[in-house]
């Protein structure tokens, strides 16, 4: 359907004039409905494309003159509001209506000079502006005096008509063509005024409106006078006032007044349009982001909560789909991992969740971790909060409760009782399962207790897999503070050959800081691991924002249109390199400094340009961070500091734990003002810190040498409250607190064989969670705060640090350190049966070291001296005819029922005959049944 723009804009205002008044009134709309909005902001956005392409594929533009909308077509399809009465809303606006220029409005620019184009152009940007406002009132300005037909001509356009017609190809306008008369600002004039007046704006004349232009003469649009503008105010020819009346937005009002902002055929300010692809453009985008750039923001809102800044990713499009691209070739049957790497607030955690939009949006399952540089000690820190998280959510929503039980059901199903052991690690399973702690199995004499844990999480990936149907993502993020144990898991995830994973059901996805990985790192074995067992890593590097990325920031956090904000955004450029997190920090202290501010006036942000760029700010994000906190009151800055002291997140239960345990009142309190601050971030159960350099930040309002003292004073707290305490946590926690502060700290030297026990402890907590590295950590740091004389005043706690640190040393394959503190027990041990167990450790280091015959000739010596000979006297068959006919006269209940072993050197004797089994299984397989018959003998006896 085709009706002229004049027809269309009267049938809207007929249909929803109408609804707003009485019949017998006119039927001009009052107040703006977005069934008429929409439509009529889809013609803007297409008159101006089509303008744009006439002049770009013809070097045409359209005659400027006040009466384009009969020369200009709307074409709708059947779909239309237009013609259907269907809201204009509900339906595809832009693919229902467009517009067309009549080839008679259309002049060839190629015909005039520069000066004449110039003028030309900016004519037709005040003739479209013309049609705008006509189109949102249905009225014409009533600064243009255009008079109903039916009421006759006006006097100036009598006076009009009277004119001669100037031949346009003339070089220069001859003023003797004229009969008598011209209009200026609306008056008539005498022609020897005229005249006059010709010859003061001549030169003024020809720059703006080109010396061949004559054709707007024929229209009445001749320059009027410039109207003055008083304390730097753009004064319009045209007020959008009735626009803003009838509830026209405020942008889309303040794009029509800056295209009439040149009436006069000049510019006449900063935002003043320059060319019609700028209107196009700025069209487009309120199309496409309505709640964005269309709409009014409320600023007395605003002007109370302060710049709020969003997490909408900006100029990484290419990034993202980089990893999108490659976790579908993941789940279509490739085997990919990507990594994220930049500097520290380029945007890669934000990147990497964007990310997992997309695994959920597409139905997979995501698990997320981040690792911490001050919570390195704790076992599997990372990937136990990452299976965690995603079991505590199926627990507290109550909508995932068949979720929940079906996963539980296939987990006993598939795992069995070796749950147990990946619940000792993951607290929200053990819930899920229904186990209590005092029931789970705690095997710390398993040797391969690791790998167990690897073998299980590689089990648990396929059995959440399998039993929702949906590939498994895991992203772990700060990588560079990963511990080893954490990747060794990761890695055996990565090229585990069970079924689900065998069939591209989990995909890897981590950050890092750039220059933090080398050859050394664990992550950097990830990779070789990853590339033996042909699995694509795909590495992206995150650089600062560039000047066009950063304007799109800082347009979409004011709601204001790009073109309008350049001026800002090229200051913070400079002063911030393009990095997001300072971007992001220094705009909100803008903000609260008044040098950005909402505008309730003209219903925008605004800003003081002067005052910004004369802003002295550091190069450094970081050490903008450290003057924004230092800012604070001192009781938020203080609490900020405390809580920057155990890492970049915490729980609230146990950040009142702290309240408590280190009389810190006020610490939640404290830490919500700094969630308004925007420094801090707050779930339902979790506080953290924005960013990672803003914890850095807080951590370092504090000189070194005094955060030890502060570390070591937490540590012993918490250490006496968790004595009280079930939580494992708070131990590990005083454990790595008084770590961190190191045995410098220490000023009363009593306090050594307390903080060696927490050592103690937290590392059997290590053990039992599978974690031997932390579990090592612990109990060498443990040895390190023992005094001078520690094996004479604390025997049995001297000899358990270091039999433990020897037996994790060599569980971590470190068989140096395993051998150091071996050397050390059999050195200070009392009796032959305290070294017993580091002499185990030592056969075990042999056979891992490829020395087997020196491991099983070691072994039958400590049996010899433990009293059990291992006799050869007859055949192997013989042998094993003995143990059939000795089993054969117990009932199995009978030897399931057996009592458990309790004396000590029995129980190492077992161990040692059971690495000799194993060892003459490949050395002396004829002499193995000879070692199994005395490992029977030994168990059942009473």
């Amino acid at each position: 359907m085709r009706k002229s723009l004049s027809q269309w804009i009267h049938r809207f205002h007929n249909i929803f004039g109408g609804k707003q008044q009485q019949p017998s009134s006119n039927s001009t709309i009052t107040e703006l409905p977005d069934d008429y909005l929409f439509p009529a902001l889809q013609i803007t956005a297409s008159l101006a494309d089509q303008i744009c392409k006439a002049v770009e594929e013809g070097g045409r533009l359209p005659t400027p003159g006040s009466d384009w909308i009969d020369s200009i077509v709307v074409i709708t399809d059947g779909s239309s509001p237009l013609s259907s009465g269907e809201r204009a809303a509900d339906c595809d606006v832009s693919n229902n209506i467009r517009v067309e220029i009549l080839p008679s409005l259309l002049f060839n620019t190629a015909d005039s000079n520069n000066s004449g184009q110039a003028a030309r152009a900016n004519g037709v940007l005040y003739s479209l502006g013309i049609v705008f406002y006509e189109l949102f009132s249905g009225v014409r300005p009533a600064e243009l005096e255009r008079p109903d037909e039916s009421k006759g001509q006006t006097r100036t356009e009598e006076m009009l008509e009277s004119l001669d017609p100037l031949p346009f190809d003339h070089g220069n306008i001859d003023l003797e063509a004229f009969t008598g008369v011209g209009i200026h600002g609306g008056e008539l004039l005498e022609y020897n005024d005229l005249q006059d007046e010709y010859h003061e704006y001549q030169d003024e004349y020809n720059e703006i409106w080109g010396n061949n232009n004559t054709d707007c003469f024929r229209q009445g649009q001749n320059p009027r006078k410039r109207q003055l503008r008083r304390n730097d105010n753009i004064m319009y020819s045209v007020s959008v006032e009735p626009l803003k009346a009838m509830g026209v937005p405020g942008p889309l009002c303040e794009l029509v007044a800056n295209m009439l902002d040149i009436a006069d055929g000049r510019l006449m300010g900063e935002d003043a349009y320059r060319d019609i692809s700028d209107v196009r453009d700025d069209l487009q985008l309120m199309l496409d982001k309505l709640s964005i750039y269309l709409y009014d923001q409320d600023m007395g809102s605003l002007s109370t909560t302060g710049l709020q800044f969003g997490d909408t990713l900006f100029g990484r499009e290419a990034e993202l789909s980089t990893i999108i691209d490659a976790y579908r070739r993941s789940v279509l049957g490739e085997s990919e991992s990507v990594t994220i790497s930049g500097a520290s607030g380029t945007g890669k955690s934000l990147l990497a969740v964007e990310a997992g939009k997309y695994v959920i949006s597409s139905g997979g399952i995501i698990l997320s971790g981040k690792f911490d540089q001050l919570q390195q000690g704790k076992p599997f820190s990372a990937l136990a909060s990452a299976f965690n998280q995603y079991c505590g959510i199926l627990l507290q929503n109550c909508e995932l409760a068949p979720s929940k039980q079906k996963l539980a059901h296939q987990i006993n199903h598939v795992l069995g009782r070796e749950a147990h052991h990946l619940a000792k690690l993951i607290p929200n399973l053990a819930s899920m399962l229904g186990l209590e702690s005092n029931s789970i199995i705690h095997d710390e004499g398993c040797t391969n207790a690791q790998k167990r844990l690897q073998y299980l999480l590689c089990r648990f990936v396929e059995v959440i897999s399998s039993t929702f149907a949906a590939p498994v993502t895991l992203f772990l993020d700060d990588l560079q503070w990963a511990d080893s144990a954490s990747i060794a898991a990761v890695s055996q995830l990565l090229c585990s050959s069970g079924s689900s994973l065998n069939q591209k059901q989990f995909f890897f996805l981590g950050c890092h800081r750039e220059g933090i990985i080398d050859s050394a790192h664990p992550v950097w074995e990830l990779v070789c691991n990853a590339e033996r067992c042909d699995i694509s890593f795909s590495s992206l590097k995150l650089d600062c924002m560039g000047e066009e990325t950063l304007n799109a920031m800082v347009s979409e956090t004011l709601c204001i249109l790009p073109r309008l904000t350049r001026t800002l955004s090229n200051i913070i450029y400079r002063k911030t390199k393009g990095n997001p997190l300072f971007v992001s920090q220094l705009m909100p202290s803008l903000s609260k400094k008044g040098l950005l501010f909402p505008s309730l006036n003209r219903r925008r942000w605004e800003w003081d340009i002067d005052k910004i760029t004369s802003q002295k700010l550091p190069d450094d994000v970081a050490l903008f961070l450290t003057n924004s906190i230092v800012d604070l009151p001192s009781d938020v800055k203080t609490s900020i500091f405390h809580f920057s002291c155990f890492g970049a997140s915490l729980e609230i239960a146990f950040v009142k734990t702290l309240e408590i345990a280190l009389d810190m009142r006020g610490l939640c309190d404290n830490l919500d003002l700094a969630v308004d601050e925007g420094l801090v971030e707050k779930t339902d159960d979790q506080l953290r810190f924005s960013h990672d350099r803003i914890q850095e930040a807080a951590y370092n309002t504090v000189p070194a040498h005094q955060r030890y003292l502060v570390h070591h004073l937490y540590g012993m707290a918490l250490a006496s409250f968790s004595t009280t305490q079930s939580d494992d946590s708070i131990l590990l926690t005083a454990a790595n607190q008084i770590n961190l502060g190191g045995p410098a700290a220490i000023q009363d030297t009593s306090q050594s064989f307390t903080i060696a026990t927490v050592n103690l402890r937290a590392g059997q907590k290590a053990m039992v969670m599978s974690d031997f590295g932390a579990a090592y950590s612990y109990f060498n740091h443990g040895v390190s705060f023992l005094q001078e004389g520690h094996w004479q005043e604390h025997y049995d706690l001297s000899l358990r640090l270091f039999e433990l640190a020897a037996k994790c040393a060599l569980a971590i394959g470190d068989l140096a350190n395993s051998k150091l503190h071996s050397e050390q027990v059999m050195k200070e041990a009392r009796s032959f049966e305290d070294g017993l167990n580091v002499i185990y450790f030592s056969t075990c280091a042999l056979a891992y070291s490829l020395r087997l015959p020196d491991s099983i000739q070691k072994s039958i010596e400590v049996l010899g001296k433990l009293g059990i000979d291992l006799e050869e006297s007859r055949s192997a068959e013989a042998c094993v005819q003995e143990i059939m006919t000795s089993l054969s006269t117990r009932l199995d209940e009978e030897i399931l029922n057996t009592e458990r072993m309790t004396k000590p050197s029995m129980i190492i004797a077992l161990k040692f005959l059971a690495k000799l089994e194993l060892g003459m299984t490949q050395t002396k397989p004829r002499s193995v049944p000879f070692v199994t018959q005395k490992i029977i003998e030994l168990s059942l006896t009473k």
